[in-house]
């Protein structure tokens, strides 16, 4: 059940083709890929290592986005399941670590054509100068792009506390109305849910509405909101249970007073292990991410 549960939530979001052989990774945005990369560029694969060897792609850049300007790169391709799927010939968008390490694996390399609406996206969120010009790019980018590029920026601002602090009235306006006008099983509702704003219901699914689960455990008012990190610690340490909504909950109020996130919220869609509580409520306590997640 949790591995259908997994790849139904997943499904909507990958922009990139899965490769062919089983690879276990977690998802990982383009917007966060662009965030940790050391380069950002649209280019054209001139040469790679070959099928399924494992190198460097010859990459001739077309646009720069993050990083110094350079007439050509390289992206290195693995041999793994995890391996990236270089084409010669192709136009792709790339984010690469500082020694060509292709970031994320297979999502970061997305064969883009110049006009797709995900590299419009990325080239406006790459010429935003601080953190509210980018919430102006992911609203807008939730707002009018179409689903599959605005379940990228919905599930990226889900998971950002300290940019849902910097959404103000009229974009959770916009917010709102997106999803009014898209009823469907999706990350927006998390969004909506984190900033304590009325969400619809997805229509009934054969499988179990992930993200709309979500929503539902972190949406409830209740005394929560008037405790301090301290307290929420607490509440974090002495409940019980690996999806206990009180300690979700308490996990999520104390991402917003710390204003940062301490932990994946999608992660709490499935139990989350007993012993690993104890280490988030020290995160709470302290407003240190738990390493490693």
């Amino acid at each position: 059940m949790l591995a259908r549960t997994l790849l139904a939530a997943a499904a909507v979001l990958l922009l990139a083709p899965r490769p062919a052989s089983a690879c276990s990774k977690r998802h990982e945005t383009p917007f966060e890929l662009y965030d940790a990369a050391a380069r950002v560029a649209e280019v054209q694969v001139t040469a790679t290592p070959g099928r399924h060897q494992a190198g460097m792609a010859q990459l001739r850049v077309l646009r720069t986005l993050k990083g110094s300007p350079r007439a050509t790169l390289q992206g290195q391709e693995t041999n793994t399941s995890c391996h990236v799927g270089y084409r010669t010939g192709r136009r792709a968008l790339v984010f690469l670590g500082p020694r060509g390490e292709t970031l994320g694996q297979y999502e970061g390399y997305l064969e883009r054509r110049a006009d797709d609406p995900l590299v419009l996206a990325l080239r406006a969120y790459a010429a935003a100068r601080d953190d509210d010009a980018r919430v102006r790019v992911l609203v807008d980018t939730i707002a009018s792009a179409p689903p599959q590029v605005k379940d990228e920026a919905a599930y990226y601002l889900a998971g950002r506390p300290d940019l849902l602090a910097r959404v103000d009235v009229p974009a959770r306006e916009r917010l709102a109305a997106a999803g009014a006008a898209d009823p469907r099983e999706q990350p927006l509702l998390v969004v909506l849910a984190r900033l304590e704003l009325d969400f619809p219901a997805p229509p009934p699914a054969p499988y179990r509405n992930f993200y709309a689960d979500i929503a539902d455990l972190l949406r409830p008012r209740d005394d929560l909101d008037d405790l301090n990190t301290a307290a929420l610690a607490d509440v974090i340490g002495q409940s019980r249970g690996g999806h206990d909504p009180r300690r979700i909950r308490a996990m999520d109020r104390c991402e917003r007073l710390n204003g940062r996130a301490l932990y994946r919220v999608f992660y709490y869609g499935h139990s989350v292990a007993e012993q690993l509580w104890p280490k988030l409520a020290e995160a709470c306590r302290t407003g240190a991410p738990l390493s490693g997640h």
